[in-house]
């Protein structure tokens, strides 16, 4: 009886908290998807341009209701063609509150369908041995959504690490249980730490009517991570002494910054980043990406002297990439299959022009010399999409040499930039470029990854 009483009273204390916040549960699409691709589009005989690929549905989601099934493309919503990752974080279907109509016109049988039904609130997670509290963070740009999650049966005050995603701009909070990234921080949750994750802008129920992640700037993003360390450092059931932080590829970047200018960081990690600067990685990945596709060097080395030409462009002569096509127009093919350029949000691999210009600024190695804390480097061996072995290595020297005995290279064989265990990295590059990744990512999970990192944290 007692417990069922700690158990209702825990529950009532979730609700009061999520009543009090500025924030409220945003409504759930509640499918998970891919990117339209050629293979597809053949597959299911589909002329579009435009559309996302349903890989599942989440059981009581707004889509189950209306009928959503594994294998439809997904069109429009509301009558919003749904263009890129983007059109989901943006206005007006990041504003869709619960109770609303929706409207989905699907792809299936090699016809269109409209599928109509009301949307319904997000589901909290739940999970054996997992305590989750959502809160909220308020930045210059709005409020965003966090997520703290502790083990459950912890006494007093706990370590806690700070999640510092990649580039993308999806959810790290909406995520199915055996997506990388929530596989990662409930296992380092089990492991006896509290875990925050911090959505941005128009991801999930962070607002996004100030800017949305795709148009924001690097130095907001690194805003929305220091505001959420400060939280951190003055929240009650934290040790404030035992605060680390963890990023993954681009939030790799963010790492040493926020460690540089925070002394009180105990232990600052990174997996899958960057050694230089943005202009100075791309076109080197670009190149080892299209050799182990098995392209000639001849075109691999065409292709890497492309993009060095639009990054002097774009950083250096500060043009747009619609003055780059005026100039030269066959370079519109390179921007788009090389950079992912998006004309309608003139952004750049996912991200405006404004962040990537203040991106290229930063050395990471000026940052990681004034480290004083120790540090923890990890490479996946099939990790084409960042640094390699030997700067995993070199980063170690980079730092405050007081510290050095606690810091430590990690490499993990046959991991790719997802966590995930895929063989060698041209391997790791055919699976990437497969239908079935998004699965294979999530089946594949390395557990040393989490092993790894904790029994690090345990040595200091």
């Amino acid at each position: 009886m007692k417990k069922t009483i700690y158990i209702l009273l825990l529950l009532c204390s979730i609700t009061n908290s999520l009543n009090a916040q500025v924030l409220k549960r945003k409504y759930s699409n509640g499918f998970r998807y891919q990117i339209l691709t050629a293979e597809i589009k053949q597959e299911k005989s589909f002329n579009g341009d435009q559309g996302v690929f349903v890989e599942g549905v989440v059981p009581n989601s707004t889509s189950e209701s209306a009928g959503i099934k594994e294998g439809d493309i997904i069109v429009e919503i509301n009558g919003t063609a749904i263009a890129d990752v983007s059109t989901f974080t943006s206005p007006p279907l990041s504003e869709i509150t619960v109770g609303n109509p929706v409207v989905y016109k699907v792809w299936r049988n090699k016809a269109f369908v409209q599928l109509t039904t009301t949307a319904k609130a997000k589901v909290n997670k739940t999970k054996q041995g997992i305590h989750y509290e959502y809160g909220e963070i308020k930045t210059a740009f709005g409020y965003l959504r966090t997520l703290l999650s502790k083990p459950v049966n912890a006494s007093g005050k706990l370590p806690a690490i700070l999640f510092i995603q990649g580039n993308m701009c999806e959810s790290v909070i909406e995520v199915p249980e055996k997506d990388p990234y929530e596989q990662f921080c409930n296992e380092m949750t089990l492991q006896g730490y509290a875990v925050m994750r911090i959505d941005k802008p128009g991801a999930g129920d962070s607002e996004g009517k100030f800017t949305t992640c795709d148009q924001m700037t690097f130095n907001q993003e690194l805003e929305q991570f220091q505001t959420g360390l400060e939280s951190l450092m003055k929240n009650k059931t934290i040790d404030s002494k035992k605060i680390y932080l963890f990023g993954h590829s681009m939030g790799g970047m963010i790492t040493p910054i926020l460690a540089s200018t925070n002394p009180s960081v105990k232990g600052a990690m990174v997996f899958g980043t960057l050694s230089t600067n943005f202009g100075s990685y791309y076109p080197e990945i670009i190149n080892r990406s299209l050799l182990q596709s098995g392209n000639s060097p001849e075109v691999a080395l065409e292709y890497k002297n492309y993009t060095k030409e639009v990054i002097t462009a774009i950083f250096d002569e500060n043009k747009t990439p619609q003055q780059i096509i005026k100039d030269k127009p066959e370079y519109d093919a390179v921007l788009q299959q090389v950079f992912g350029w998006n004309e309608k949000d003139n952004t750049i691999i996912y991200r405006s022009l404004a962040f990537n210009r203040e991106l290229n600024k930063i050395d990471p190695k000026k940052y990681w010399e004034k480290v004083t804390c120790p540090i923890l480097t990890i490479y996946g061996t099939s990790d084409f999409e960042a640094i390699d072995k030997e700067y995993a290595t070199a980063m170690l020297g980079w730092t405050n040499a007081k510290n050095a005995k606690h810091s430590k290279a990690i490499i993990l064989e046959n991991t790719d930039h997802a966590f995930a265990i895929v063989g060698s990295m041209e391997e790791g590059i055919k699976l990437k470029h497969s239908g079935n990744y998004a699965q294979i990512m999530q089946d594949k999970f390395n557990p040393l990854v989490v092993t790894k990192t904790a029994e690090w944290l345990a040595s200091f």
